[in-house]
């Protein structure tokens, strides 16, 4: 188009209506309308950018673009358990008091995913999860009352969806019956059915093998508990979750030096 314009000019054709003629048909780049950012391009950007803890700076780039969605569809479901997942993670590797912020948050948006889909495993899955950041940073009080929260949250979960997040729901209700005392709601024996049944929807869960070895342990089961280490010893890493399949198989390397 410059091209024609140019050889134009150098013809002496340089009327003015002929002028006007080429200015109506040539569209300039600021007068082309931009793409328009939607909800579902935001939850796209987020889910790229969202790392499971891996990178503390890409999990906060994936919260401030799902905000930005949450500000635009305050009631869409696939953004507010998204926004629960993100205030999880982000809670997860801040310091001190900005931890409770986060999971406030975090437990706020997962019960509105709740209440808005309530067979949605995805929002019962992170509102539970926010109830157990949450809990770890407050009184024994609290805590206890907490744990009653995350449990039914977790249950729903292995109800509607057991295989979510590969079958992670299982650790939480096994773990809650292996580390609470007994006087508290505690049982061993219903911790290692919850993991045992865990393992079985999701045997390459290599956290779940290593609460079920814990339980095994907890139980006077210590070959049974000895074999499943050496088994998360040899399962290979995921580089999706590389940092947190590091630390699991150095809490099993510990375990078995015991």
């Amino acid at each position: 188009m410059q091209k024609f314009i140019f050889s134009v000019l150098i013809a002496g054709l340089l009327s003015a209506s002929f002028m006007a003629q080429i200015k109506s048909r040539v569209t300039t780049p600021s007068s082309t309308p931009k793409p328009e950012t939607t909800t579902a391009s935001l939850i796209a950007e987020a889910d790229r950018a969202f790392s499971y803890g891996e990178d503390v700076a890409r999990d906060r780039q994936s919260l401030t673009v799902i905000e930005r969605a949450l500000a635009a569809e305050a009631n869409n479901y696939q953004v507010l358990w998204r926004a629960a997942r993100s205030y999880y993670y982000v809670g997860d590797g801040a310091s001190g008091k900005e931890k409770m912020r986060y999971y406030e948050r975090g437990i706020e948006v997962g019960q509105r995913a709740v209440a808005g889909q309530p067979n949605g495993a995805e929002g019962h899955f992170w509102l539970g999860a926010n109830y157990g950041g949450f809990s770890e940073e407050t009184g024994i009080i609290k805590a206890l009352q907490t744990v009653k929260k995350i449990r039914a949250e977790m249950e729903a979960v292995v109800r509607l969806n057991p295989s979510y997040e590969d079958g992670c729901a299982y650790i939480a209700l096994g773990e809650i019956d292996r580390q609470l005392p007994s006087l508290l709601g505690g049982n061993t024996k219903r911790a290692v059915t919850s993991l045992e049944q865990g393992l079985r929807v999701a045997p390459k869960n290599m956290e779940l093998k290593l609460s079920l070895a814990e339980a095994y342990r907890d139980a006077g089961r210590r070959d049974e508990a000895r074999k499943l280490l050496q088994e998360v010893l040899q399962m290979p890493i995921n580089p999706a979750r590389a940092k947190q399949n590091r630390e699991t198989q150095e809490k099993a390397r510990k375990l078995l030096s015991k």
